[in-house]
């Protein structure tokens, strides 16, 4: 076994050394979006002895509230939502999950939460035992963990604001510009957006009822900041007036 783990890390340093990605990451489209966008190819090599790949069908969890936390994952396609089932059986979503999106780090040893595919997804995941060890080695692989979190934390807050202060008008609109801001694999260079998520995923997100977020894209409809959704998608005929609707920062 030690042999053959040699063999393969010979064969890693020599690819790395002549300058090629491994396979799966010369392939994937997400990698200058995930943490891993700063390795070089060497390192990119030593990283994917530790990666397994994943995929899911949309329903499908990747981990449910209580589960051990014993990987972290990167998300390569597709879309992620992750929610807390309250004790009166309500559902809170806490957060979507996109392309190159980092997922799967609680501070316990357990996940507080449970995160399921809205539709197909691919996912790299690394042993959360080694991941430590790697952002200790690798300092532009710590930059781009810090940066997700930041990110997430910033998240945080806006759905926290939405949740406290905003009308749901407001709500709806700043949803659609975060999902054209941060999710890359939603938005098209035809201006339409892909939602991946239901509409009761949308209101167990905004703190609203179904029948609210059903009534505001009515509303966005009607004043022609967004038009009838197809196969998913919508188009979004106005960027500014949607920025108008969302509120004052």
């Amino acid at each position: 076994m030690a042999r053959l783990e040699a063999k393969v890390i010979g064969l890693c340093d020599a690819a790395a050394h002549a300058g090629h990605l491994p396979e799966n990451c010369a392939n994937c489209m997400s990698r200058h979006l995930a943490v891993c966008a700063g390795l070089d190819p060497r390192q990119l090599a030593h990283l994917t002895q530790h990666v397994t790949h994943r995929r899911l069908s949309g329903g499908q969890a990747l981990f449910r509230e209580g589960d051990v936390a014993d990987q972290v994952f990167t998300v390569t396609s597709g879309a992620i939502k992750q929610y807390k089932l309250l004790a009166d059986g309500r559902c809170q979503v806490t957060g979507f999950y996109f392309m190159g999106d980092l997922i799967g780090m609680p501070e316990g040893k357990t996940y507080p939460v449970t995160a399921e595919a809205l539709a197909d997804v691919t996912l790299c995941a690394f042993p959360r035992a080694h991941i430590a060890g790697l952002i200790r080695q690798y300092p532009s692989l710590a930059d781009r963990v810090l940066l997700k979190f930041q990110r997430e934390v910033t998240t945080a807050q806006d759905q926290m604001l939405s949740l406290g202060r905003l009308t749901a008008e407001e709500r709806i609109a700043r949803f659609l510009l975060m999902l054209m801001d941060k999710a890359p694999n939603c938005a098209h260079a035809d201006g339409t957006l892909t939602l991946h998520m239901k509409r009761t995923d949308i209101a167990d997100y905004l703190g609203l009822t179904v029948e609210t977020v059903s009534r505001m894209f009515t509303k966005l409809r009607n004043a022609g900041v967004v038009g009838a959704e197809s196969a998913g998608r919508i188009q979004i005929s106005g960027r500014g007036r949607l920025a108008e609707m969302a509120g004052p920062d």
